[in-house]
């Protein structure tokens, strides 16, 4: 896979910087020793302008210095129309170049559409867009290196860093702030892949975890149309056996528990949950409350319903009170909740009050 590297910013003498640019006359060897270094790592380079006031000239000029480039290996994002058709060595060695014609007419346009692709960007010096480079960095965790002995809009992203949350360590933002010196342009290199090595981790650390709750929750999803199958298998059970009141009351409970319990999980996936495991727990008290609050009221009405044809019947709608508490556990415990019990009758004259 590419490895794409954009090198940023400015270093214009006839332009005012905030903080103000120190040491600008070390800029283009700075930015010379980066590119050399990026191509003995093995890395790509993208730039977008040739133009003597930005620093990508000098970073292909040190690119190119190396012995060995791939073709291709410098993309050229121009808007179009402007053909940048005067980097350094362009003629001499067309085939390292891969010039790109950006749609749009606006050098910002391609710029910031093409930091989607990179997997670090260098910052030197530079103003306003380099500064927004930098934050654009920050807020997508794309890998970042602000080179800050340099000032400019360099300088204050990496004071940024220090207060900010990216994939580079303490010690990492403070080696960024050091001055620059001769191999200075390997600890740029050595920081940019520790930090995508780190984005990479995160990521499939996150593919991880997300692998693992689809797992648990196929799983979930498995269980709950098994005690589904459970609780339905049980009126063809009460009616190939011959009527007991004891067949009949475990048809009865093993339905509403298995349906109840059903009901919460199908609900945990509708809601994209994970812990089903509680949800199923939940469920399966809500179907066992629903289902006594309905057979007791049955009981009152008819007490000898267990022992006759009436239970065989009343299980296809213990069944369906129990799937829909399990699936409404909620509302269920909110009823709960509100109910309060009979308060004992006052005493009256004729017992001694």
């Amino acid at each position: 896979m590419s490895k794409l590297i954009a090198v940023v910013g400015s270093a214009d003498p006839g332009r005012t910087y905030e903080p103000v640019l120190t040491a600008m006359e070390a800029v283009p060897q700075a930015c010379e020793e980066i590119g050399a270094a990026l191509a003995e790592a093995g890395y790509d380079l993208v730039v977008y302008s040739s133009e003597a006031q930005f620093v990508e000239d000098s970073v292909v000029t040190g690119y190119l210095s190396h012995d060995v480039v791939a073709p291709g290996s410098v993309q050229v994002r121009s808007p179009y129309g402007h053909g940048e058709r005067d980097f350094p060595m362009l003629a001499e060695r067309p085939e390292a170049f891969d010039v790109r014609h950006e749609s749009g007419d606006d050098w910002e346009s391609s710029y910031f559409r093409s930091l989607r692709e990179v997997q670090g960007v260098v910052l030197v010096g530079g103003g306003r867009s380099t500064m927004v480079t930098g934050m654009v960095c920050l807020a997508f965790g794309i890998p970042v290196y602000a080179i800050a002995s340099f000032g400019g809009a360099g300088r204050r992203v990496w004071e940024v860093m220090n207060r900010a949350s990216h994939h580079a360590t303490s010690a990492e933002v403070s080696i960024m702030g050091a001055e620059w010196s001769s191999g200075a342009a390997s600890h740029v290199v050595e920081l940019l892949r520790a930090q995508q090595e780190r984005k990479d981790e995160l990521r499939r650390q996150e593919a991880r975890t997300e692998s693992r709750a689809a797992w648990r929750s196929a799983v979930g999803i498995g269980i709950g149309l098994l005690l589904l199958c459970l609780g339905l298998a049980m009126i063809p059970l009460t009616y190939a056996v011959d009527a007991s009141a004891t067949i009949n009351l475990t048809g009865l409970v093993v339905g509403a528990l298995a349906t109840g319990t059903s009901g919460a999980i199908t609900r945990n996936a509708f809601d994209h949950g994970e812990h089903w495991a509680r949800t199923s727990a939940l469920g399966m008290s809500a179907g066992a409350i629903s289902f006594l609050l309905f057979v007791s009221a049955q009981l009152a009405a008819s007490p000898e319903i267990l022992t006759g044809e009436g239970a065989r019947r009343l299980l296809f709608f213990v069944l369906t009170v129990g799937f829909v508490s399990g699936f409404t556990f909620d509302a269920v415990y909110g009823r709960l909740k509100q109910a309060e019990p009979a308060l004992p009758a006052p005493p009256g004259p004729a017992n001694g009050g």
